[in-house]
């Protein structure tokens, strides 16, 4: 299995879209994935396993866990992988359960 590219959308401490580029990262060969305490490296990891599994391991199982607290309202949380498994390239795409404001009316609807 070969990672691609992760996309993560108001997952874990990112509350917009940061986009990561493995190809680019893993050019070289081996990567390091390093940063202050809280800078979001187990996050990218539990995006991984959230796009690969539909969850995470440890005590961050919950969906509404997995939802950054810094993400507008309006916006869904979202992971997207691109990865080639054996000689397929696929996108996988996962949104947890979650809420979000009703189109008309007030209080939210699970998504």
């Amino acid at each position: 299995m070969r990672l691609h590219r992760l996309s993560l959308t108001a997952f874990g401490p990112f509350g917009g879209t940061q986009t990561i580029d493995f190809d680019r990262l893993a050019r070289d060969g081996l990567f390091l994935l390093h940063g202050p305490t809280g800078a979001g490296k187990t996050s990218v990891l539990d995006a991984v396993c959230f796009a690969l599994y539909g969850s995470v391991p440890g005590a961050r199982q919950s969906g509404q866990a997995l939802r950054s607290d810094l993400a507008d309202p309006l916006t869904l949380t979202e992971v997207v992988l691109e990865l080639t498994v054996g000689e397929r390239r696929l996108e996988i795409t996962r949104l947890p359960e979650q809420p979000r404001p009703k189109k008309r009316g007030s209080g939210t609807t699970k998504e």
